[in-house]
């Protein structure tokens, strides 16, 4: 019998091209990834792999196996749901990973919702990046991921997973007031000699504000790198130092800080499920509720913000 734990990392093989991308997306050691998939060649006594520089590549049995282990594993998540769905209401262990202000912003009204809805529902949560969330999908210890993306960021690849779209928020320009109007008027070029508050050199956003500085013609001066939009928010809040940010991010008390009519970029938080997963009676009861809260967020990015400045 051939373990299917082997036919996944078979077909994150066919996918990604080399052990080592199979290791980082499982979390494992590349040694591991090898020995398991020597194993699995074993167990189906048929050459599977050819070796061509660093990339593993498949032979024409290795691709055969990969097709059909898509479809086991694809069949086996929707045999879970059917069964999931045989029971009179939802109910069992929900496990959420989300990025930092998904909790906040999704997870926790879900919660809420949930209690009423789907009592018998329990959902646990864990706070992960992006990254570490689609590995956790993946490797089926979660059962469900809130995550963000940047438009200008790179897209790794969603095979397997089902992408359930739920906020485009912008992002917006936070400065002290007294800069507003000329902001307004000359543009984010007012703001090359500030400090400006932002996150690590590799988070989105801390991409975003040498993007927004760079279109403007000239190199933003970070001096304050910080991790989490609510903490970039509330030391910009200071006035310290500009900054860009996610528009639900940003308290009500500092939204006057927030420049109106500056044309940014947007994030795009979504929800991801496993293929085959979405018909679980409590996924698509959470999805549900994901989706709704998600409306009244994106009313609240609809609305102007009407800021002195």
């Amino acid at each position: 019998m051939i373990d299917l734990k082997r036919m996944m990392l078979l077909c994150d093989l066919a996918e990604l091209g080399t052990v080592t991308a199979v290791a980082e997306r499982r979390h494992i050691t590349s040694s591991a990834v090898s020995q398991q998939l020597r194993v699995l060649e074993e167990e189906s006594s048929a050459v599977l792999f050819r070796r061509d520089g660093r990339t593993l590549g498949l032979t024409r049995s290795g691709e055969v196996l990969a097709d059909h282990a898509r479809r086991v594993l694809g069949a086996l998540d929707e045999a879970m749901s059917a069964v999931a769905a045989t029971v009179d209401r939802a109910s069992g262990q929900l496990v959420v990973a989300s990025f930092n202000m998904g909790i906040s912003l999704l997870v926790a009204p879900m919660m809420q919702r949930l209690a009423e809805d789907a009592p018998d529902v329990r959902v646990l949560i864990q706070q992960e990046n992006r990254a570490r969330a689609l590995r956790l999908l993946r490797q089926g210890e979660t059962d469900l991921a809130i995550t963000c993306a940047y438009g200008f960021g790179g897209h790794e690849s969603q095979s397997g997973l089902m992408t359930v779209p739920l906020i485009d928020e912008p992002l917006v320009l936070m400065a002290p007031p007294r800069l507003h109007v000329a902001i307004r008027t000359r543009g984010l070029s007012t703001l090359a000699d500030e400090q400006w508050v932002s996150g690590t050199a590799d988070s989105g956003l801390g991409i975003a504000v040498m993007r927004a500085g760079e279109r403007s013609g000239f190199i933003p001066r970070i001096t304050h790198r910080l991790v989490g939009a609510r903490n970039i928010c509330d030391v910009a809040g200071t006035g310290i130092g500009p900054a860009v940010v996610p528009l639900l991010t940003v308290p009500e008390h500092l939204r006057p800080l927030v420049v109106d009519d500056v044309t940014l970029e947007t994030r795009q938080i979504q929800a991801v499920v496993r293929a085959g997963r979405q018909r679980d009676p409590k996924t698509a009861i959470a999805l549900r509720a994901l989706q709704l809260i998600s409306e009244g967020a994106l009313r609240a990015t609809r609305t102007p913000i009407g800021l002195a400045g």
